[in-house]
């Protein structure tokens, strides 16, 4: 029988564990509350910088030994950093988790931060970042951030930080960031698997010690808006193009109707936009609309890409298609059927379930349950989706962000 089972260790450790007697495999991520947004001025990709930089060698393994111990044993590791939180994460068979706990809790507990080291990864960084420059929709995204919050807001920080910031970073400021924020009171540890919860917290108790904070608030900011953002890329072959505007953060419960509307609009190729604008008028390949929800505040996006011949007649279609928008009630529960079985197929992938635990616990500090979680989507209301709609999906609260050959648009 699936269990799910937490215990907030006397270290502040967060552990949370999801037991699936099928499985033939565990998944374990070691996260931080801690990611871009919080960074400071002039130091943005420095958590992106330490979420490479452990792997350049602990205390107790050298680089070659850290990517070696859990491929060895065919299993995997990587890691991320986000805006809200940066992890560290390895899939292994489930004899081998507790080895997967040394490694991973080496990487946040014990790094040494060699100044070679840190130089060398600091070349790969700026290829990183060229690579991000190199692709419209990395650069579009990040783009739309800033016409949403404001270029000035944390949220529009570049995670990977810019070439000019990386190059800044000193090794004295990746020991003094990850010396006040990597403290086990901002951590969480989720599994999922054959994995035995007591015998997880153990482990997790004895590797990562107890090294507690001063306590964090994440500071909020006041947002601003740019109605119309264009970055220009004449060298490339379409425009690619958000319309973006703010929306909910996780905690808020008007994200169960507003995810039912969104899905009849934009998610999927049986929803408004995608079978009016490439399957009945043929401007597009692909477009589609989605969310994220942040601690404190969410965006949601219509994204595409077209021919900078068909822009504004593809724009336009999007606002007339905006300005005539009605929902019926029966288009309402099968939105809400996708949907519960969306969630349900994401469900089966023990990673998705990882991520999503862990992420619940972060934002709501529990984690809603599968079955609670479809009924909460069950009884969305047709006149909660109907206020969603007036209230978040008129042109004119959209911002346009463009990146392409473009000069002259309007929105």
């Amino acid at each position: 029988m699936i269990s799910y089972k937490k215990t907030i260790l006397p270290s502040g450790v967060t552990v949370v564990s999801e037991y699936i007697p099928t499985a033939i495999s565990t998944v374990i991520g070691f996260y931080v509350d801690i990611g871009s947004r919080d960074e400071h001025k002039n130091e943005e990709g420095l958590c992106h910088f330490i979420e490479h930089s452990v792997f350049k060698g602990t205390k107790n393994r050298n680089e070659r030994e850290i990517s070696t111990a859990i491929e060895s044993r065919g299993g995997t590791m990587n890691a991320s950093t986000s805006r809200e939180w940066t992890s560290f994460y390895a899939h292994v068979l489930p004899e081998e988790l507790s080895l997967a706990v040394d490694v991973l809790s080496d990487l946040i507990r014990n790094p040494l931060y060699c100044d070679e080291a840190i130089e060398m990864e600091r070349l790969v960084i700026l290829e990183e970042i060229k690579s991000f420059y190199d692709s419209p929709e990395s650069l579009l995204f990040y783009h739309a951030m800033g016409s949403t919050f404001g270029k000035e807001h944390p949220l529009s920080s570049p995670i990977l930080g810019t070439p000019e910031s990386v190059c800044g970073i000193t090794p004295g400021d990746i020991l003094n960031f990850w010396k006040d924020n990597y403290t086990t009171d901002r951590m969480f540890v989720s599994a999922v698997g054959k994995v035995k919860h007591e015998e997880l917290c153990d482990q997790v108790n004895e590797k990562l010690g107890d090294r507690k904070g001063m306590g964090y608030k994440r500071k909020l900011v006041p947002d601003s808006q740019t109605q119309v953002n264009i970055i220009s890329k004449p060298e490339l072959n379409h425009e690619y193009v958000t319309l973006s505007s703010k929306c909910f953060p996780y905690n808020n419960n008007e994200r169960f109707p507003f995810l039912v509307g969104l899905s009849i609009l934009g998610m999927g190729m049986s929803s408004r936009l995608f079978q009016k604008i490439r399957q009945e008028m043929g401007l597009v390949y692909y477009v589609s609309a989605f969310p994220e929800f942040f601690s404190d505040t969410g965006i949601f996006y219509i994204y595409l890409s077209t021919d900078k011949d068909k822009l504004s007649k593809t724009l336009n279609c999007i606002v007339n298609l905006l300005n005539s928008l009605e929902f019926s009630p029966e288009e309402v529960e099968v939105a809400k059927e996708r949907i519960k079985g969306n969630i349900v197929i994401t469900m089966e992938d023990n990673a998705s379930r990882m991520g999503r635990n862990v992420k619940e616990e972060m934002y709501l500090e529990e984690r809603i349950s599968i079955p609670e979680l479809l009924k909460r989507i069950e009884n969305v209301k047709f006149e909660e989706v109907n206020d969603i709609r007036k209230r978040f999906f008129n042109p004119k609260g959209f911002n346009l962000t463009l990146l392409g050959g473009s000069k002259d648009v309007t929105w």
